[in-house]
């Protein structure tokens, strides 16, 4: 899952993005509206998962789903949604030849935060919800020319989610750019000589709601 130029693999997740680009701005709004409510999904393309050493591990692909259970929610920052379950393709990519397998634990399930809203802004400039991913918890195993290798990777990263163009499918939960918050733990093997103690995680994951096929629609 790394390059050693790149960045370690893959979770995800996800996520929801505030672009300040627009005129009506509501910071940490006290109480969320979430249309629909219910169950959701989100595919990923590429996702990568970066070190603090640089290293890479790339997976071609993601999926994820969960759960936005109640609207309107009231607090600030305040829980919108649980990601119940995600998944990574494998065998996902890394330096020195190294390949690798994510499995992650969503018992608690990851847990999707607000903390800030910006009406108008957003990749559809329909608005945008900047947040959080936490409880973030997977386990990845993999194997190189080094020697084999397993470790732990918990901890939250930095979301964004872009509002649908009106009537749309494509709201997406966006986990790039948030920095090393996730610590890398349990380092076993050989192979883990070169893997970091930090990570950051970046994934786009268009967000499609189980009860009308559409994106759902945050605003607070």
């Amino acid at each position: 899952m790394f390059k050693r130029t790149g960045v370690l693999t893959a979770i995800g997740a996800a996520a929801a993005s505030v672009v300040l680009a627009a005129p009506s701005a509501v910071a940490a709004p006290t109480s969320w509206t979430i249309t629909p409510t219910g169950n959701f999904s989100g595919n990923a393309g590429v996702t990568v998962l970066t070190d603090n050493n640089g290293n890479k591990i790339q997976c071609a692909s993601s999926a994820a789903s969960g759960n936005a259970p109640t609207s309107p929610v009231a607090g600030s920052p305040a829980k919108l949604a649980n990601i119940t379950a995600i998944s990574f393709n494998s065998p996902c990519t890394g330096p020195f030849s190294s390949t690798w397998t994510v499995t992650t634990t969503t018992t608690p399930p990851w847990e999707i935060w607000g903390l800030d809203y910006t009406a108008g802004a957003g990749t559809n400039s329909t608005g945008q919800t900047t947040g959080e991913i936490r409880a973030i918890n997977a386990k990845v195993t993999g194997s190189s020319v080094l020697g084999p290798c397993t470790f732990t990777v918990t901890g939250k990263v930095a979301a964004k989610y872009n509002n649908p163009s009106a009537g749309g499918s494509n709201g997406t939960l966006n986990t790039t750019g948030g920095g090393l918050t996730l610590t890398i733990s349990g380092k076993t093997g050989g192979g883990c000589g070169i893997v970091g103690t930090t990570a950051s995680f970046q994934g786009l994951y268009p967000i499609v709601s189980a009860a009308t096929g559409k994106s759902p629609v945050i605003s607070g």
